[in-house]
């Protein structure tokens, strides 16, 4: 079945989510204030008090994802140090760069997956503020990171999805990361998550089904990307764009059209490479409240969809809203690329 959409003069007026129904109307938002939705709030911050250092420093006290208080969180998984990322730009002496160990509160109950706890989260680096930060909001964000870091961070991805999955009792993994508290993220500690489901988690099952009710469906929808000039990445392996059918106004796709595995089966190319495209997106998102899901299964493109959440929406009845203008954003995407 070919996607449902509408274009007029070239520009998208309105598109149906394949995948879900949702019906994206793209609309003249220009006039109208966000302030309220957006709490009003200024994004200049004010100069550090000595009381901000104060409250930085109990933040480091308290947080169990902080160097020094590992035994706040539960037992280690694994731990990469500075010498397993190239050219880290932190402490040298830091006992660890990136660390993993269960959920203290599992997604997913552990009676669910064979009386083991699925549920993983990967602190993503040592460190809880940004290097010089002043003010405790200046917090570490997943695209302050390298990108050789980023890199090293799915290949841990990977390690764990393959742990995982060695547990007859789960049949599906998906990754999952929170930036900011508009996510739902529960600690400030940059991190993410990795949670292995008894079942095909639904999301996912969607999206097979999809496949196996039309096989081209990720070609004619990456097609029409390329038509709408929405493309950032597209290269034999790996196809990135400013998605009219993500979740929030300001979405992003990154998808391996003809890989159609796991993420613990890839290679290292195509890690890196897959790595480096969402790596890219983060890093123009910034520390933007966000999230962004990773999607596997054998038959399925491996792709991460990606959700600014600052930007307010409305979903209504199944529909929703996208300003005109939300895919300016494409261009500059394409000029970090082209600037390495």
């Amino acid at each position: 079945m070919p996607i449902e959409f509408e274009s007029r003069d070239g520009a998208l007026v309105w598109i149906r989510n394949p995948f879900t129904g949702v019906i994206s109307y793209i609309v003249d938002l220009r006039d109208k204030s966000f302030a309220f939705t957006l709490g009003g709030r200024s994004f200049a911050p004010p100069p550090g008090t000595h009381s901000d250092q104060e409250r930085m420093a109990r933040a480091l006290a308290a947080c169990p994802f902080c160097v020094g208080n590992e035994s706040k969180a539960p037992s280690e998984v694994m731990r990469l140090t500075p010498a397993d990322i190239a050219g880290w730009d932190g402490d040298a002496a830091a006992p660890w760069t990136i660390r993993v160990f269960n959920n203290l509160f599992p997604r997913i109950p552990a009676e669910l997956t064979g009386g083991r706890n699925e549920s993983y989260v990967v602190v993503e680096d040592s460190r809880h503020f940004l290097p010089g930060a002043r003010l405790p909001s200046e917090l570490m964000f997943t695209g302050a990171l390298g990108q050789a870091h980023f890199i090293r961070l799915m290949e841990v991805n990977a390690e764990i999805i393959g742990r995982a999955l060695l547990n007859p009792g789960v049949a599906s993994v998906v990754v999952r990361k929170n930036q900011g508290p508009e996510s739902g993220a529960s600690q400030p500690h940059v991190h993410q998550q990795i949670i292995g489901s008894p079942v095909c988690l639904p999301a996912v099952e969607g999206e097979l089904r999809a496949a196996q009710s039309d096989p081209r469906i990720w070609d004619d929808l990456i097609a029409l990307m390329r038509r709408m000039n929405l493309t950032i990445d597209d290269g034999p392996d790996v196809v990135s764009y400013a998605s009219p059918i993500g979740a929030f106004p300001r979405s992003y796709d990154v998808v391996m059209p003809h890989y159609r595995a796991l993420l613990c089966q890839l290679d290292s190319a195509g890690i890196a490479a897959f790595a480096a495209a969402i790596h890219r997106i983060l890093r123009f998102i910034g520390s933007i409240p966000l999230d962004y899901e990773i999607h596997q299964a054998d038959g399925l493109p491996l792709h991460a969809h990606i959700n600014v959440r600052r930007f307010p929406y409305s979903n209504v009845a199944g529909t929703l809203n996208l300003p005109q203008g939300i895919f300016e954003t494409v261009s500059a995407l394409r000029r970090m690329r082209n600037d390495g």
